[in-house]
């Protein structure tokens, strides 16, 4: 059988979402994404995607992340066994320093290749599922405090999620921690909220909110101050009020060894595109599994194409035991596979089929490519 990679071809796509959506930086209506094919000689194509938050969460855009692919991983690509991922990986990091959204995507494509090279679904390449359906937090982003506990309300009513968190750091440290106390409050007795101000909070104000954010009943506080400051993350964390969670502040494994090493998070959020892929995520689970430290499936809220990658991975985390928030399919205006995720009762349901278990829709990357900022050599 030929399995070598012969051709890789990418595009970027703008697709949009049902509602804006609230960052701590920015409020955006339409989401991002590089989709990648990677094809073998003897016609198999894998897929891949990337998409961040913004430029301003690690440095990445779909912009430089198809520069990235195009320039410098393709070519180490052209000709190379896609069943040695470890070893391409290596190679990646030997000719590209960081840059992991844009490792994490081919690394994608790679194991949707390989698992139809095998008939098999990613989560059996990567140890074999330890859950077949994840929870879901459904993140209010609404950006008014009324209008997040009437979100809320609704899609616990309709059965759709049952838990939620919320972004913080459009406004001052405080107003946001009075902001979320009313949501939380809010919502008290129909369900639980987290919050995650992005690193945008100070750790004077952290320590002095936390009693009344854990009186409120606040589920967890994510990555609320800078993903350097490690020493006020474990201050936070030494007050065993609300759980804190690591997001910005743990990328690699390295990372997340330091975390464990100074007692600065009770919880992991992964995310597959920060950690260069699922490889590297299932080693930074592991590093917090040895700590007794639990995890949750994180997102750059990803199409299908993402999304399922992601829940592969977190299927078969051990140690996965706060759920997810993989709501990006239902979260964007429209899809770019043709069989998009399923979510039930506020569980996202981990594909069976080969692969990544979704097929991309042709029509839909080309009803929704950029017609500008795109490169010309091996675009599809």
């Amino acid at each position: 059988m030929k399995t070598m990679i012969k051709q890789i071809r990418s595009v970027i796509v703008d697709v949009p979402i049902k509602r804006p959506h609230q960052f701590s930086t920015e409020i955006v209506s339409t989401k991002s994404f590089v989709v990648i094919q990677v094809e073998l000689e003897n016609g198999l194509i894998g897929i891949g995607e990337g998409t961040t938050p913004g430029i301003w969460w690690n440095g990445e855009s779909v912009e430089t992340m198809q520069l990235v692919i195009e320039r410098y991983l393709k070519p180490l690509l052209i000709n190379q066994d896609p069943r040695n991922i470890e070893q391409l990986l290596q190679l990646f990091d030997r000719h590209v320093r960081a840059n992991p959204f844009a490792k994490a995507t081919v690394e994608m494509a790679l194991f949707d290749v390989v698992g139809k090279i095998y008939n098999a679904p990613v989560h059996q390449l990567l140890g074999g599922l330890f859950q077949e359906a994840i929870d879901v937090k459904w993140a209010l982003a609404t950006g008014d405090a009324d209008g997040d506990i009437a979100e809320a309300k609704e899609l616990v009513s309709s059965k759709q999620y049952r838990d939620f968190k919320i972004k913080a750091g459009k406004y001052q440290p405080i107003d946001d921690a009075k902001r979320a106390i009313k949501i939380a409050e809010g919502l008290n007795g129909i369900s639980t909220i987290g919050i995650d101000p992005n690193g945008s909070w100070d750790k004077l104000t952290a320590v002095r909110w936390m009693e009344r954010l854990n009186d409120a009943g606040v589920d967890f506080l994510e990555q609320p101050l800078s993903p350097l400051d490690f020493e006020g993350a474990a201050k936070l964390v030494s007050m065993k009020k609300v759980p804190v969670m690591a997001d910005e502040s743990v990328a690699t494994i390295q990372d997340a060894q330091r975390l464990v090493q100074e007692k600065a998070a009770d919880i992991f959020s992964l995310k597959i595109h920060k950690s260069g892929g699922m490889r590297n995520t299932l080693k930074i689970a592991a590093i917090a599994e040895s700590a007794g430290l639990v995890c949750f499936g994180g997102t750059s809220l990803e199409s299908s194409i993402g999304s399922a990658a992601s829940i592969h991975a977190f299927g078969t985390i051990r140690n996965l035991t706060y759920g997810c928030e993989s709501f990006g399919p239902p979260w964007l205006a429209d899809d770019l596979v043709k069989n998009p995720l399923k979510f039930k009762e506020g569980k996202v349901i981990i594909p069976s089929g080969a692969g990544l278990g979704v097929e991309l829709d042709e029509t839909k990357i080309e009803k929704y490519r950029r017609k500008k900022e795109r490169v010309t050599n091996g675009v599809f």
